[in-house]
C-alpha cells in the first residue's frame, strides 16, 4: 500500500499539472470506483445467497440492509456521489472544450440511485435462479471477487491518500485528528468493503484484519506524521 500511495501521488500531483496521461489514469480510477461493486454485485449474488443456505443461516426479509442500518443506502450514495463529480471534473480538465463534464454529471445521478439499489438488491435472497448460465457457475463468483476486491484495494488508497493530503490530519489537538479519521474510514469501509463485511462482520479475524489493513493510516494521522514521512 505504501508503494501504491507514492506512486497515486505521482500520478495525481501530474495531473494537477495537466499530464493529460495521468488524468487519463485518474479517470480510470474514478470510473474503476464506480462500475466494479456494480459488477461484483451481479457476478457474485447468487453465490452468496447460496453459501449462506448451505451453512443453515437465516436470511430476514430485509436482508438488503446489511447490520440493520437503514442509513447505510444514503452514505453509499453520496460518497458515489463525490466520486461522480471527481469524475466530472476530470473530464472537463481532459476535455475543456466539450460538455463531457456536465453530461457525465447529469447521467451519473440517476446512474448512481440505480447503482445503489443494485448493490443492496445483493442482500436480499434471490426469487429465483439467475437465467443466465454464467452466473451460476463458480467463475462467476471468483471474477466477482476480484472485480469487489479490486474496488477495495481503489479504496484503501484513497483513504491512505487522503489522510496524507488533508491538512487536518497533521495539525491540531489528538481529538480533532481522531474524530474525522473516525468519519472517514466508516465511509471508505461503508463502500468499498460492504460485500465482504456482509459475510464476514461476525469473525473475531475480519476486525483483526481491518485493524491491520488500516494500522498505518491510524498510527501516521492519530501521532499527526505528515505526507513528507510517506514520500522519503
Amino acid at each position: 500500500m505504501r508503494l501504491l500511495i507514492k506512486l497515486f501521488l505521482v500520478i495525481f500531483r501530474r495531473a494537477s499539472d495537466g499530464d493529460v496521461i495521468a488524468r487519463s489514469a485518474s479517470l480510470l480510477f474514478y470510473l474503476g470506483l464506480l462500475v466494479l461493486p456494480s459488477l461484483g454485485a451481479i457476478l457474485k449474488r447468487w453465490h452468496y445467497h447460496q453459501r449462506i443456505k448451505m451453512r443453515g443461516e437465516s436470511e430476514d426479509a430485509d436482508g438488503w440492509l446489511p447490520f440493520g442500518c437503514i442509513f447505510l443506502p444514503f452514505v453509499y450514495l453520496a460518497v458515489n456521489m463525490f466520486i461522480t463529480l471527481a469524475v466530472s471534473l476530470t473530464l472537463l480538465e481532459l476535455f475543456p472544450d466539450s460538455q463531457a463534464g456536465g453530461a457525465f454529471l447529469l447521467f451519473g445521478i440517476p446512474y448512481n440511485i440505480f447503482q445503489m439499489i443494485l448493490v443492496f438488491r445483493y442482500f436480499s435472497p434471490p426469487k429465483q435462479k439467475p437465467k443466465s448460465k454464467f452466473l451460476r457457475d463458480p467463475r462467476s463468483d471468483i471474477l466477482g471477487d476480484a472485480c469487489i476486491f479490486l474496488n477495495v484495494i481503489f479504496y484503501q488508497v484513497l483513504l491512505n491518500w487522503a489522510t496524507v493530503i488533508y491538512p487536518g490530519f497533521h495539525e491540531g489537538k489528538f481529538i480533532d485528528r481522531f474524530i474525522p479519521l473516525i468519519v472517514l474510514v466508516l465511509l471508505m469501509y461503508i463502500a468499498g468493503r460492504i460485500f465482504f463485511l456482509a459475510e464476514d462482520i461476525r469473525h473475531p479475524r475480519t476486525w483483526l484484519t481491518i485493524l491491520l489493513a488500516n494500522s498505518v493510516v491510524i498510527i501516521r494521522t492519530l501521532f499527526s506524521i505528515g505526507s513528507h514521512a510517506l514520500t522519503k
